[in-house]
């Protein structure tokens, strides 16, 4: 076990390094206010194939009505065609299993039989949990799953022309696509065959898969199962209601009940935030900078802590936060949002967390400005 450990450290080790080496060369991001990290990588016309995702294929006479039952959102937003639209499985209790793209398929893509049928793209790594429940729950309606990853791949583009490549997309029939409303200007996503290039990015500057990465987090867009916890997370801790991923006047739907008592509470304390992380001789407020030749030291899942501060009463010592998802010195984190506030109005209280050798690495955490002005 202690060999398997350490050939794993390794490994990682070897990524980091292997990515360090990759963006020698480029320049870090520094700014004056958090909000502009937001936009620092949009502008050109640009696009990036995005990794570790899975694509499903429902269909069948009753594979509308079927997944309207098993997600949060509303199938009528797509049934008709075109676009996708963003969404989320949760369990019986109301938890979420994955974040999830779900997209129309073209109707040349139909088959003789004319029933409906879906793209539903997922984190590869919760894909074959996604089958299993659809399957559980599929009973004896006329719906047909499979695997279609080895036949799609996905694709995020952005920048002024992104508008125009969806009309691109849909008139040649070039993949299935969605307008990607997560954050201001996160384009649109794609997906295509993976057998060649999509004519709806030729002409687009390619970016790579980390570049992407980098460019959602910073925006503070959540994806992929080190952010929606399978089996632990909350949609609207996720943000899925800001993103425009959860529907709260549809019908029943697995899992509904936990989304719409807290939507209707009005209560949410926690929700996952950007952060950027500094080695600690930077100080716990460290300068607004993203450096891409940091490999982070700190692995998902790793717990936050307070520092600074007074200490809150015994009854309330609940940690802050936990870190998802990273890209560089930048991620994101599902934090106490009164704690974040008083971070950012300026109070004395930091946050850090243990890198993977013991070290600590501070948190700084910011609102992103496309929330809702009522929010938090």
């Amino acid at each position: 076990m202690a060999l398997a450990r350490l050939t794993l450290a390794r490994a990682a080790a070897r990524r980091g390094q292997q990515q360090q080496r990759r963006w020698l060369g480029r320049p870090a991001i520094r700014v004056e206010r958090a909000a502009e990290l937001e936009t620092a990588l949009d502008g050109a016309d640009q696009c990036a194939a995005v990794e570790g995702r899975a694509v499903l294929e429902v269909g069948g006479a009753d594979a509308t009505e079927f997944l309207n039952g098993m997600q949060c959102n509303d199938m009528a937003r797509i049934a008709g065609g075109g676009g996708g639209m963003l969404t989320a499985f949760l369990t019986a209790q109301g938890r979420v299993v994955a974040d999830a793209f779900m997209y129309p398929q073209p109707a040349a893509s139909a088959g003789a039989s004319g029933s409906p049928r879906y793209l539903v793209e997922v984190d590869a790594r919760v894909a074959p949990r996604i089958v299993q429940i659809l399957s559980f729950y599929r009973l004896r309606s006329r719906v047909e799953i499979r695997d279609a990853t080895d036949e799609y791949a996905v694709w995020s583009l952005w920048g002024p022309r992104a508008a125009t490549a969806a009309t691109a997309a849909a008139a040649a029939q070039d993949g299935a696509w969605a307008a990607d409303g997560r954050a201001p200007g996160m384009g649109l996503r794609l997906v295509a065959e993976r057998s060649g290039v999509p004519r709806a990015v030729a002409g687009l500057e390619q970016r790579s898969a980390d570049e992407y990465r980098l460019r959602r987090i910073l925006k503070g867009v959540a994806e992929g199962a080190d952010d929606f916890v399978c089996g632990a997370a909350v949609p609207l801790e996720c943000n899925l209601d800001y993103m425009g991923g959860v529907h709260f006047s549809k019908g029943c739907y697995v899992g509904q009940e936990l989304t719409i008592r807290t939507h209707h509470r009005g209560v949410v304390r926690k929700r996952l935030v950007p952060v950027l992380l500094a080695h600690a001789d930077a100080g716990p407020r460290s300068p607004l900078c993203v450096d891409r030749q940091w490999a982070c030291p700190v692995p998902p899942q790793a717990e936050i802590t307070r520092t600074g501060g007074a200490p809150p009463p015994s009854a309330r010592r609940v940690q802050p936060g936990r870190l998802g998802s990273t890209a560089w010195n930048a991620g994101l984190a599902l934090m106490r949002l009164d704690l974040v506030q008083q971070y950012v109005a300026g109070d004395d209280v930091a946050f850090e967390a243990t890198a993977a050798d013991g070290s600590r690495v501070f948190v700084s955490p910011w609102l992103p400005s496309w929330w809702p002005a009522a929010a938090p």
